[in-house]
């Protein structure tokens, strides 16, 4: 995949569409529009939202000189479906859960490539959205946002004959504001919100040594906005940066502790949204661009430090959809 063009193309997007909204009608609105970011099911509705998403990710390993060692190069095709349920026209209940499949994580170096297989389910999801303010009576909408992923599903590496899972091998929970403002033609919605993820066991299969990656937070900002071009065509333009912190890595055969510089992550990501039946069914084609800050992982003894450069991409396809 060559990221340059599509990268040019999502940037060009997220530079026209403002200015393609502030020349429309912004009067504002409280419609609950199901392409929209600001969207919630109404009391008694039932959302769904059915996705496919390829990841990429390339990169590049350095060694405590500064040496490249490797290349490496992280694919995974993920089929995601959630639900959610209007509790009241302020309270939704929702629920996701993904599997990935002929993923694959190749490493290049001067002795040759390995490839691993990858696949298996996704941690499960539950999360509630409570709209503590509504633009029905508001300038803004206002929302609460929490979730919880159990530790569901076991992480483990590959053998011979068994792929490596894809599961954290640890809980994680989210907890976030949002805050939108929405027009006829215009919607504008930020974000702030921090994940916790709980301690993280990997198991490897074949020596049977377990890694402990310690819990950590991860805080993030969000903006994302629509443009609706026709009353069933709209383009979504949206960006984002998370803080990722450094947890302590220990490999509990050897007792070897290492301290992992995750480094901040920010993308930008662009989606164009039909409505098939309107404000029923809804198509969109997504794009992201991740920009991976600079990530490493120093030990006690620093000739065994390296670090790692990536970038990746992903593109999907979803279809959202609502009844009552």
């Amino acid at each position: 995949m060559t990221t340059r063009p599509i990268l040019c193309l999502a940037l060009a997007v997220a530079a026209s569409v403002p200015l393609i909204a502030h020349a429309q009608d912004l009067t504002p609105i409280a419609d609950r529009i199901l392409s929209d970011p600001t969207y919630l099911p109404l009391k008694g509705q039932i959302f769904g939202d059915s996705t496919y998403d390829y990841q990429r990710i390339d990169g590049s390993v350095f060694d405590d000189t500064g040496a490249q060692t490797a290349s490496t190069r992280n694919t995974l095709n993920t089929l995601r479906q959630s639900f959610a349920y209007g509790v009241t026209d302020a309270l939704s209940l929702n629920v996701s859960i993904g599997y990935g499949f002929s993923g694959h994580s190749r490493v290049v170096t001067a002795d040759g490539a390995t490839t691993i297989n990858q696949s298996g389910w996704e941690d499960p999801t539950l999360g509630a959205t409570y709209r503590l303010l509504d633009q029905r009576n508001h300038p803004v909408s206002l929302d609460v946002i929490g979730s919880y992923s159990p530790d569901a599903f076991q992480n483990r590496t590959a053998t011979a004959t068994q792929d490596a899972t894809i599961a954290r091998g640890g809980p994680a929970a989210d907890f976030g504001l949002a805050l939108g403002r929405e027009t006829r033609m215009f919607t504008i919605r930020g974000e702030v919100s921090a994940r916790y993820l709980g301690s993280s066991d990997l198991e490897n299969t074949v020596s049977g040594d377990h890694t402990v990656t310690s819990s950590h937070w991860a805080p993030s900002l969000g903006v994302q906005t629509q443009t609706r071009l026709t009353s069933r065509l709209s383009a979504n333009v949206g960006a984002g940066y998370t803080f990722n912190g450094s947890p302590t890595v220990t490999d509990r055969a050897s007792g070897l502790e290492r301290t992992l510089h995750l480094g901040d992550t920010q993308d930008v990501n662009v989606s164009l949204n039909y409505h098939f039946i309107p404000n029923r069914l809804v198509g969109s084609v997504n794009y992201r661009h991740t920009f991976y800050g600079g990530s490493n992982e120093a030990f006690a003894n620093p000739t065994l430090d390296f670090s790692r450069q990536r970038d990746g991409d992903n593109v999907g396809a979803e279809l959202r959809y609502v009844f009552n």
